[in-house]
């Protein structure tokens, strides 16, 4: 069941862990599973997921980095089966010049993953209210992913 459990949340959670930026700031992004743990209850079970994330952005504005070190946590719920019913996630960033980012995320019912900034200072202050869609490209075993981010607005 755990590995079961672990196989359903990395084809989901991945998607997760990207977010940034406003038109044109998009980008790939590779997730490792650091930590899982389960809460279980009698009708389903909680799972939270820590990963160590590196977001690469394609032609990032003068001033930012090419590539950014990221930790994200995603929430997932399951039902009575393995199969999740929805999650969420907060992915957070205090870059090299010291500027943080943090953003929310949720599951999409098309196995995408909504973010929204929903605060950020410095150079990323800019970004606050920016949503971008992820969706995994590539699952690599159960304790890896690579995956894609493209901005909505």
């Amino acid at each position: 069941m755990k590995k079961l459990l672990a196989a359903s949340l990395l084809a989901l959670a991945p998607t997760i862990s990207l977010a940034g930026g406003h038109a044109g700031l998009s980008g790939v992004g590779t997730g490792i599973t650091m930590n899982v743990e389960t809460m279980q209850g009698t009708s389903g079970a909680l799972v939270m997921q820590t990963t160590q994330d590196v977001w690469m952005w394609d032609n990032p504005p003068e001033g930012f980095s090419a590539a950014t070190a990221v930790t994200c946590n995603q929430f997932i719920a399951l039902g009575t089966t393995s199969q999740p019913i929805g999650g969420a996630l907060v992915c957070r960033i205090v870059d090299p010049d010291g500027d943080v980012f943090l953003n929310t995320g949720a599951f999409q019912a098309d196995g995408t993953v909504r973010l929204t900034v929903v605060a950020a200072t410095g150079k990323w202050a800019a970004y606050i209210g920016a949503n971008w869609i992820g969706k995994t490209e590539t699952q690599i075993g159960d304790n890896a992913s690579v995956y894609s981010f493209e901005p909505t607005n």
